[in-house]
Formats: C-alpha cells, structure tokens, sequence
C-alpha cells in the first residue's frame, strides 16, 4: 500500500514560506503586490502559545495558522483564540490596525469543514507540504548555485594540457590566434584549454582577450622546467587542491573534481579499496549526472576524466580496477568539509524566528 502520510516538521514548512513570500502568497491566492511580514512564531499574552505567521496585505492583516495533518475541530477553536488575542491588541495599540483575516492551513480538508470554518469567519485552505518545498528548492536553486551544479567534460584528459596555453599568456600573448601559435596545437583544443582555465580560476577572458589571474600566475610561478611541460609540478598541484578544497562550488569542473574524490569517501566506508564500477555507479549520482551520463560509454568517460583530475592532484590513486585515496586525499576531505559547510550554510541561512 502506497504511504501517503505527512512526515515534516511545521518549521520547516514555515520557513520555506517566509522565507519566499512569493509563494505563500501563491498559497493564499493573494493576488496583491505588496505583502510584508509582520512577525512569525509570536508569543501570545500566556507567553505558551505562538501564532505563527502574520502577514500584512495591503491595509489587511492575515493571522495564518500553519499545520503539517488534515483539518481537526481544535484548530478551528485555537486560530479563532489568536484573532480574539490580536484584536485586543489593535485596541491596546499593540498592533497596526486593520481588518484580521484569520487563515488555516492544512494537508487535507472535506467541504463540510470548509463551511464550518467560514461560518466563524475563517478561510481553510488544503495545501500540499510537497508543492511547497518543491517550489522552495527551485526558489532556493537560483539563489544558492550549488544545488543545480553539475561536472562538464570539456575533452580535456589530463589538467597538464592547458600548461601550453598558459605559458603563452604569461609571455603576453592574448589573442586565441596568438596563442593557438604559440601552443602548436590545433584552435579548437586552444579554445578548450582556455575554457577548463577559466573554471579553474587560472584565465579570464576580458574585452576579446585573454589574461592570467593573479591565481593563474602563481601556477606559471610554480612550473617545474624540468618536467614535460603537459606535466604539473608539486607546487601546481598543491595550488589547486587549495582551490578546489576552498571553493568546491565554484564552476562545474570544480564541483567535478570535488564529487569524484567525495564520492570515492562515501564508497571506502563500506569497501576498501574502491571497486572502479563502484565509484563510476555513485559519481553518477552524487554530481547530479543521473539522467544524462546514462550511455554507459558516456559515464565511462566521464568517470575516468575526473578520475583522472583526481590522480593529477594527488588526491587519489588507480591501480588496476580498485580505486584508493592518498594521504593528501585526506587532507583534502576535511578541509573540504569545513569550506562546504560554510558556504552551504551562508546560501541556505534562514532567520530564525523570533
């Protein structure tokens, strides 16, 4: 039999409809174009009971009652206390005045209490929890960018390639014909090169051109001249673990490189070493490429590209078909974490109620 129960806090469906009064007001079917909250989770004069939200509609104001279950007769009797409570606070001037539009909402409701509920001048309204957060996550989608990120192969297998077209920049040459001569490689893979530099923060390409960053220095700064000059140095690869550990959101190639390493973490608490077919299955998942990396040539490409990126950094390490992570690897997960979580936190913040 299929669950169709109700499992959340009220909280959380409050925050998200404070948080985006667009949608509230979707909600309640106000068609008005200001609306402003008023307060939420506010004591009442027992100082036991919280109304919880209060929205001010043009010169109306809207006491909203918010419930997670289907419509029960005690909640009627409990909305109808709060508009009583705020009335006297309009003659005690307590509140703005205006006309109180006590509003209940609730996941299920049948017409008869419907009636019942507007025969006491109160509006009942059947909402979904579901729609809502739904709505949320895509509110929330634009504003916060990592939750709609996802890992793109630009057809560079080894990170080293761009070394050529960086080289190039440092010695001033800024137009993709100029560098595409000075590389000896072919424009479209120059065109390439430039592109994955930018999502590493090493290029930037400005008025037609394009230049290092003062990052992108440091990488030329930090070339090895005696390695082969597709190969990074230490210091190269140093440099962009930071990077990636600092700001794992920060372009699709970068996100990339942090799910296969997160990925091969989540695999080694339950196997160790990795197994190869393992970490392609989940780093399909956890970079959000489930739907389109579903060739199982495209996902194998895709999989050994980051993997790739991974052993270029020394984060990990492939020997046959199982996969390990390094010492530095490790480093890199919990400096990881603690930058993730900052920046999570910062873009999902929500004021806490009063």
């Amino acid at each position: 039999m299929e669950d169709i129960s109700t499992k959340i806090r009220e909280a959380e469906i409050e925050d998200a409809l404070v948080a985006h009064i667009e949608i509230l007001k979707s909600v309640l079917g106000i068609s008005a174009r200001e609306a402003h909250l008023i307060g939420r989770q506010i004591h009442l004069k027992d100082g036991t009971k919280r109304l919880d939200i209060l929205l001010a509609v043009e010169d109306q104001i809207y006491l909203i009652e918010l419930k997670v279950e289907p419509f029960a007769p005690e909640f009627l009797h409990q909305i109808l206390e709060y508009r009583d409570e705020l009335v006297h606070w309009q003659e005690d001037r307590k509140l703005i005045a205006g006309a109180i539009i006590p509003i209940l909402l609730v996941t299920k409701a049948k017409k008869s209490h419907i009636d019942q509920c507007s025969a006491s001048g109160v509006q009942l309204i059947d909402y979904s929890p579901l729609d809502i957060l739904t709505r949320y996550f895509a509110k929330m989608s634009q504003i916060a960018t990592f939750l709609k990120l996802r890992p793109v192969d630009l057809g560079v297998f080894n990170i080293g390639l761009i070394n050529r077209a960086m080289k190039a920049m440092s010695e001033g040459r800024t137009t993709l014909s100029d560098i595409t001569k000075a590389s000896g490689l072919k424009e479209r893979s120059i065109e390439h090169h430039l592109a994955f530099a930018s999502q590493l923060g090493l290029a930037i390409k400005m008025n037609g051109g394009h230049f290092l960053t003062s990052y992108g220095q440091k990488y030329i700064d930090a070339t090895d001249k005696t390695l082969p000059v597709e190969n990074l140095s230490d210091r190269q690869s140093f440099l962009l673990r930071d990077f990636v550990a600092e700001d794992p959101f920060y372009s699709p190639i970068v996100f990339g490189i942090y799910s296969i390493v997160e990925s091969a973490f989540f695999l080694s608490r339950n196997t160790y070493p990795i197994s190869l077919a393992d970490l392609r299955n989940l780093f399909q998942r956890i970079s959000g490429k489930m739907y389109e990396w579903k060739a199982k040539k495209t996902l194998s490409t895709a999989t050994y590209t980051f993997l790739n990126y991974g052993v270029i950094l020394g984060l990990l390490g492939k020997i046959g078909k199982k996969v390990v992570i390094t010492q530095a690897g490790f480093r890199f997960m919990l400096m990881l974490q603690l930058h993730k979580s900052i920046e999570m936190v910062d873009s999902l913040s929500i004021p806490a109620p009063d």
